[in-house]
């Protein structure tokens, strides 16, 4: 069986996108249509595809653009910053800030729901990509899900080591997303000026058997970094 349209479609558009200026208006689903020789359902499903991506954005009313190279974090998807980054063709590097083993406080055991004086995974770590920082995450792990990480993999992918090591599958995530101004040690370590408004992210995991995985507290400079929302109508 052949590889389907839309995805043929898809290939053709990322190889002439790759020409243009961010920013760039691209053709619309009619003229892609016509142009690849294809419905326009197809043409459409193509673009989403891109969309999903971030190599594509759409403004509504306007028309469909080629995206900024920003890293695009997809909240409806639960991604690890290795994975992300390499499919985006960059280079990607962690800098661990800090480790250590903490006890819960009120507001730890309340994201966790775990007692406060639990022990927890304290994990702060610069996430660098083609060396520019791009985000500092603080990510907080209970010790009873998860009892020991290796070093090796507190300087890498930790979603790789829960998934292919520990065999755990996480079943969902709840994010949200604010603006906050940078303190000193977030403008030192993204390289901003003190006080500029950055992202400001929350992340909740949520294993298969319901128990909680990790708290993310992510810091992002907006001038590497987008938060990309797919909403979709229920009917």
């Amino acid at each position: 069986m052949g590889q389907p349209a839309y995805l043929i479609v898809k290939e053709k558009i990322e190889a002439e996108i790759k020409h243009f200026e961010p920013n760039t208006i691209i053709d619309s689903e009619r003229e892609l249509a016509i142009k690849y020789k294809v419905s326009r359902m197809t043409a459409r499903k193509a673009v989403e595809e891109l969309i999903k991506e971030g190599k594509l954005y759409r403004k509504d009313k306007v028309g469909t653009f080629v995206a900024d190279g920003k890293l695009h974090e997809p909240v409806a998807e639960l991604v690890g910053f290795t994975s992300e980054i390499v499919s985006k063709g960059m280079r990607p590097h962690t800098k661990v800030v800090n480790y250590e083993v903490i006890k819960a406080d009120a507001k730890l055991a309340k994201h966790l729901e775990i007692k406060v004086g639990d022990q927890v995974h304290s994990l702060l770590r610069l996430r660098i990509a083609d060396e520019r920082p791009m985000t500092l995450e603080h990510t907080y792990i209970p010790f009873k899900v998860i009892a020991s990480i290796p070093h090796e993999v507190i300087h890498s992918s930790l979603y790789a080591f829960i998934d292919r090591e520990l065999k755990i599958k996480i079943a969902s995530g709840k994010q949200t997303v604010s603006a906050i101004k940078a303190d000193e040690k977030v403008s030192e370590l993204l390289e901003i000026p003190l006080h500029n408004p950055i992202l400001y992210l929350e992340l909740t995991s949520v294993l298969m058997n319901g128990k909680v995985l990790e708290f993310v507290e992510t810091y992002a400079n907006p001038q590497n970094y987008h938060v990309v929302i797919h909403s979709r109508r229920k009917w």
